[in-house]
């Protein structure tokens, strides 16, 4: 399906300004399936990519791809990306799986990467990035680089996150890690996101913040349900801009092997939006860009929030959006 010409305008959604800052809310992928059947996008963008993207932008001025997390993806599909959007439309990138200590299924590589790895690791079976050898891993970090930088290079790279594995405690020899990987990270916008409150303990705290400081990484602030080991929502800004990432508080969150619809399946209410409007206010008053991005994708709650997020920080926005409507 080819889109009619007076279907490719688009309007262009731009940030909301508070203070110095300018504030970007979107959601953590616009093609979760459990979104594209929820009543966010029109019958005729459910099935078809491009218009799907198209109708996404016209809504949220940034968006956070969920798919570079999963499988290695080339840079053609960024450039296609970048014509399905508006100029100032912005693309954050979530680190592929083995960048950031995960696992990954070796089948899923492309097949020069694969090459690389002992025949009996490229058999199918999950592995982590810190048990491949460094050139599969460097390969790795090569192809994922390219990716972002079509987005870098056209303007509209917002950040790329970097995601703990849950349940990963303090680490310096994770702060090494990424100190040894620096030649890449100076190059992008990085957000860093604990998931264990360990690194938030005492010393802890000084020596992580004081690292992503000292590198110009910022901290993800995490809104998440507080229970056991997940780490606190403290607005903890190190670096000239900062994001915000709504996971949602099911209490399934908490259980293992908890199927991510469950997981993620969770409406914010108007009190707990309005205060987190506060706290963005007061945060907008010391970076120059933040990011406000919905998480909590089940049943398109994560869309549902931050259009009332947009509308709690920029009334007039609201009220051009209901004379529209």
């Amino acid at each position: 399906m080819t889109l009619a010409p007076d279907e490719r305008a688009q309007p262009e959604v731009g940030p909301i300004h508070l203070a110095h800052s300018q504030v970007y809310v979107g959601t953590c992928s616009w093609a979760d399936p459990s979104m594209v059947k929820s009543e966010f996008y029109p019958r005729g963008a459910k099935t078809n990519p491009e218009a799907r993207l198209r109708h996404y932008a016209s809504v949220f001025p940034t968006v956070e791809i969920d798919a570079t997390f999963h499988a290695l993806q080339t840079p053609d599909r960024a450039e296609k990306w970048l014509t399905w959007t508006p100029p100032s439309f912005r693309f954050n990138v979530k680190a592929f799986a083995w960048l950031t200590r995960h696992e990954s299924d070796p089948r899923r590589l492309p097949a020069e990467i694969a090459a690389l790895l002992p025949p009996d690791v490229r058999g199918g079976h999950v592995v982590r990035g810190d048990n491949v050898p460094e050139e599969a891993l460097t390969a790795a970090w090569d192809y994922f680089g390219a990716f972002v930088d079509e987005f870098k290079r056209a303007g509209r790279l917002g950040y790329v996150l970097f995601q703990l594995p849950k349940g990963q405690g303090f680490s310096a020899e994770v702060l090494a890690y990424l100190d040894g990987w620096a030649p890449y990270l100076r190059s992008w916008p990085v957000a860093v996101e604990i998931r264990h409150a360990d690194w938030l303990y005492r010393k802890n705290r000084e020596t992580f913040l004081g690292f992503l400081r000292e590198h110009g990484l910022a901290y993800v602030i995490p809104d998440i349900v507080q229970a056991q080991y997940l780490p606190p929502p403290d607005p903890e800004v190190t670096a000239d801009w900062s994001v915000i990432r709504f996971h949602g508080r099911s209490p399934a969150m908490l259980e293992r092997r908890a199927p991510t619809e469950r997981v993620y399946d969770y409406r914010y209410s108007p009190a707990e939006l309005g205060q987190w409007a506060e706290t963005v206010r007061g945060i907008a008053q010391q970076v120059g860009t933040l990011y406000l991005m919905f998480n909590n994708h089940a049943r398109g709650q994560g869309a549902q929030n931050g259009r009332e997020m947009m509308d709690l920080l920029s009334p007039e926005r609201a009220n051009a959006f209901n004379r529209d409507a």
